[in-house]
């Protein structure tokens, strides 16, 4: 069932009250101040930090907590890295403890290759543009490993950062990118998205009150490209046509579906939707 016609004085309010403010979905990463040569470093090519994080399992880490005991699949973890040329710092993860070294070689080459897409998604000057990522590893097991990156873009001369939220899920025994289609059906997404029953993630009830509206002014048909195009692998180049950085990511959390939709930035840059078995 559709939601109510939209009033526009509602949505317009909603709007200019939420604009430049602290909506929950904002994301707070701290920008470099400088540029490398502005603060007198030399940094000539892309570097690599030198002591990666590791990282267990999230839902192993918790029940060791509240067990005492180890719980963690033996040898499967992943740890932190970061890509860093000028003004250019970007986290992604690196997975370890595989039984097959080429296995884990080729997710390692994926895991990075889509983290770094964002610079060629934006196009992004190291030298003249900001651009800050944090990766956090959702989970990692023998089956998938899961990945959000949320930070902020700040181009040369743009009048404000945009907020930067990705995410890929890659699958251990083939090496390969897990998308919304393998496992939700993006008609039915879009026709949810508009319905009664839309739930957001992580959204103040006032961002609610303007991204809902939001929602009813896009076609079904839109919503449904889109999301039969979310997440990576991005489109295969062809002549005359360079691939479109995915417009909408999704992963899976403990049988809920995250998915992401891009808003005007007075509303956050993005939205964030809560798809569970139970409201498909």
């Amino acid at each position: 069932m559709k939601r109510n016609t939209v009033i526009p004085a509602l949505f317009i309010g909603c709007t200019l009250i939420l604009s430049g403010c602290g909506q929950r979905n904002y994301v707070k990463t701290d920008l470099p101040a400088t540029s490398a040569a502005a603060s007198g470093e030399s940094m000539s090519a892309a570097t690599e930090a030198p002591e990666p994080v590791k990282i267990e399992n999230p839902d192993n880490q918790a029940q060791q907590k509240e067990t005492g005991k180890n719980t963690s699949a033996p040898g499967i973890t992943a740890a932190l890295h970061t890509y860093k040329d000028g003004n250019v710092s970007i986290q992604y993860p690196a997975v370890s403890g595989m039984e097959d070294g080429a296995m884990e070689e080729k997710i390692n080459t994926l895991l990075k290759s889509n983290a770094l897409e964002i610079l060629k998604a934006y196009s992004v000057n190291s030298e003249k543009d900001n651009l800050s990522l944090t990766a956090k590893v959702n989970s990692v097991d023998r089956k998938r490993v899961t990945v959000v990156y949320t930070g902020l873009f700040s181009g040369a001369g743009a009048a404000h950062p945009i907020n930067v939220f990705f995410t890929n899920t890659v699958d251990m025994s083939l090496a390969k990118d897990i998308r919304l289609t393998d496992y939700a059906d993006p008609n039915l997404l879009a026709e949810y998205i508009r319905s009664d029953g839309c739930q957001l993630y992580d959204a103040s009830p006032e961002l609610t009150e303007a991204l809902i509206p939001y929602f009813d002014q896009t076609r079904l048909e839109t919503y449904a490209k889109m999301f039969q195009k979310a997440d990576f692998p991005m489109e295969a180049p062809s002549s005359g046509h360079t691939p479109a950085f995915p417009e909408s990511f999704s992963y899976e959390d403990h049988g809920t579906i995250i998915v992401s939709i891009p808003v005007p930035h007075s509303l956050g840059d993005f939205a964030l939707i809560k798809y569970t078995p139970e409201t498909k």
